[in-house]
């Protein structure tokens, strides 16, 4: 003969009514107070299974019942408490609300630690896209978001670079995989998304926007197709490429050099007074059409420079070679300033507050070369004055405004003392 407890536990008349207190008793973290469970419409011999075990005689469509009552019935006939029972007949019976609990807990320690992460010191603008993440509460949809708005934050603490990076490496340096941040990869796209708030983009799933977003923290997107446009570069041959190059210098052309080109063979050059970088290839064009093959070497950075550009560079500066830059007066290219002068060894050619002064005054066309400032404009590492100068004239000179005193310099190979 089966024991009180056996024959409950084994009553499928009563299988519903024990379901539903398992579930009820989960939501409320075992707590029997002003707990009741309901058993809708239920069968005659479910009813009478359900009468007979409470004491009772029902007469209501749906049975309620109270699982303080019903506790105290099962301790009373069989010893045992109603979690007991249901843990043996349904299961281990979770503590639903300690578990969530557990989780805001968790998540406050996550996004505290976020917050306190480096990144969000070296760009205080991420606070407000983090609490735009963690509002939107889309992340709880991934089980590892914890490792990688980590990783984000590691990345984002690194940027902008001060000397340009292939993407991949700065990936594989960064989080151990060349391609953690790919578009298509969890880090990669927290990445993106965060560089597309600091610069204010709304296009971050556009390829080319973000192939602009990351080239403006110094980040090459495509390391294997980095080129940098040079003119005039004659290298000491070693080979084919810099034979190639000093033929390209002769046709007073623009080369495209490769990354690949570079890493190849050393573009050494013989001593120069000086070497010109610019930032905007209508420099190195105008130049090109007005000198020819008796152009001095000069480099064009095309914005951002690239890591073929960074490699040049570097390697001419080790040479001891003299480089000395122009950029366009504004935001953008102050940043690009500071990666040239301050962290790659350049110097400011016509970079200076005089020479922006002086700027202000040149006749343009309609205008032309003269801007609103475009977001914040950074401190200038070579000249203090500079940026608060910009600042306070709201305007940016871009390089075409003053390219016929750049071309002077070139035609005259004399370097630009005041200011400098």
């Amino acid at each position: 003969m089966p024991s009180p407890i056996q024959a409950i536990a084994g009553n499928p008349n009563l299988e519903r009514l024990l379901a539903s207190a398992h579930r009820r008793l989960e939501r409320s973290g075992g707590d029997l107070q002003g707990c009741a469970v309901t058993v809708k419409d239920p069968s005659g011999t479910e009813r009478m299974a359900i009468d007979r075990l409470l004491g009772t005689r029902s007469r209501s469509q749906h049975i309620r019942v109270s699982l303080e009552r019903l506790d105290a019935e099962l301790r009373q006939r069989t010893g045992i408490c109603l979690l007991e029972l249901v843990e043996e007949v349904v299961g281990p019976v979770r503590d639903l609300p300690g578990t969530r609990r557990r989780g805001i807990d968790l998540e406050e320690e996550m996004w505290s630690g976020v917050l306190a992460h480096p990144a969000a010191g070296r760009h205080p603008e991420l606070a407000e896209w983090l609490e735009q993440v963690r509002r939107s509460g889309r992340w709880r949809s991934d089980p590892d978001f914890r490792r990688h708005i980590m990783g984000a934050c590691e990345v984002l603490s690194r940027l902008p670079s001060p000397v340009p990076i292939g993407r991949s490496r700065l990936a594989a340096s960064v989080l151990g995989s060349s391609h953690a941040l790919n578009p298509t990869e969890p880090v990669g796209r927290l990445v993106a998304a965060a560089l597309a708030h600091l610069v204010g983009s709304k296009q971050v799933m556009h390829s080319a926007e973000r192939r602009r977003i990351w080239a403006s923290m110094g980040v090459d997107g495509d390391e294997t197709s980095s080129t940098v446009l040079v003119l005039g570069l004659r290298p000491v041959v070693c080979g084919p490429l810099t034979e190639a190059a000093r033929i390209w210098a002769a046709g007073g052309i623009p080369l495209p050099l490769s990354l690949g080109a570079l890493q190849r063979e050393q573009f050494k050059l013989e001593p120069h007074d000086s070497i010109k970088v610019c930032e905007n290839p209508s420099v190195l064009h105008a130049a090109s059409d007005r000198l020819g093959p008796n152009c001095p070497p000069m480099i064009c950075t095309e914005g951002n420079p690239s890591v073929a550009a960074a490699v040049l560079i570097t390697s001419l500066i080790e040479q001891s070679q003299r480089l000395e830059y122009h950029g366009d007066f504004g935001s953008g290219g102050i940043a690009i300033g500071n990666r040239m002068i301050g962290a790659m060894g350049a110097r400011p050619w016509r970079f200076s507050t005089a020479d922006y002064i002086s700027a202000l005054d040149r006749p343009g066309d309609s205008g032309k070369g003269l801007l609103p400032v475009k977001g914040r404009v950074p401190s200038a590492c070579w000249d203090d004055d500079l940026a608060p100068a910009i600042r306070a004239a709201g305007v940016e000179v871009e390089e075409e405004l003053v390219l016929d005193l750049l071309i002077e310099d070139l035609q005259g190979g004399q370097h630009h003392r005041p200011g400098s």
